[in-house]
């Protein structure tokens, strides 16, 4: 389901959604140089995102297509996208000859026009400028609980969840938040109701319940924590939904 804008502005910030429109059109005046990614910066970045096999990667800026090829290695269904008609007809060709057709493909695209809805891994290695431009794509297609991993540059004022340093590059990595941010009615086992109004940033979240702070909130993918009231709550986030044990919340519109 397409998620309203003023959900989406919980997360993202109403500047970096603003500036979507231009950034699919500044994508096509983006000037990013191919430099390949080394070999085992290449399976670093794949045993950072925990690719598993039967999950789908998409590489963004794919290149002579070597980090989907790795990922078919793994089992991993993978898709690289590229502008480049000159590497994606070499990415093909590699592919035929390490017989993996079957499970990494390549097509000639805008990185910022393709679908990464169905995507568990997103991989990057871009530049700063345009990494800032794709965020908003990533948080709003992305399902919560995908991984984007992306060598050699961050995204900005999004704190990545996890930085390594592999043959002397770093490396970076997120995970996709579902929406937590707004006010929910939450109802406990036993029928009381409350007040949930949780602020996000990110997966950065704080708020209260029922006017009162809650405490060691936490928000991983679509999972969130925080407890209240010498209470510890844990939930599913969904659109309109938390599923807790033990009690559960509806969106407040």
């Amino acid at each position: 389901m397409e998620m309203p804008l003023s959900r989406r502005a919980v997360l993202l910030g109403a500047g970096c959604l603003l500036a979507a429109p231009a950034a699919a059109r500044a994508a096509k005046e983006a000037d990013v140089p191919y430099v390949p990614t080394p070999p085992e910066v290449v399976e670093g970045m794949l045993d950072m995102a925990g690719l598993k096999a039967g999950e789908r990667l998409i590489d963004l800026g794919s290149g002579d297509g070597r980090i989907p090829r790795a990922a078919a290695r793994r089992g991993a269904n993978a898709l690289g996208v590229e502008i480049d008609a000159g590497l994606v007809a070499r990415a093909r060709s590699l592919t035929r000859l390490d017989g993996l057709e079957e499970r990494a493909r390549f097509v000639r695209d805008d990185l910022f026009t393709v679908s990464l809805r169905d995507a568990d891994v997103v991989t990057l290695y871009l530049l700063p400028a345009v990494n800032e431009r794709l965020k908003p794509k990533l948080l709003s297609e992305m399902k919560p609980g995908a991984r984007v991993v992306s060598h050699a540059f961050d995204m900005g004022d999004w704190p990545p969840e996890e930085r390594r340093e592999i043959a002397d590059k770093r490396v970076y990595r997120w995970t996709i938040p579902a929406i937590a941010g707004g006010e929910w009615r939450l109802t406990r086992a036993g029928g009381s109701t409350a007040t949930l109004r949780i602020d996000q940033r990110y997966n950065r979240v704080s708020g209260t319940l029922d006017g009162r702070a809650i405490r060691d909130a936490l928000l991983a993918g679509a999972a969130l924590s925080f407890a209240a009231d010498g209470t510890a709550y844990r939930g599913a986030v969904g659109d309109r939904t938390i599923t807790g044990d033990g009690w559960h919340a509806e969106r407040i519109d």
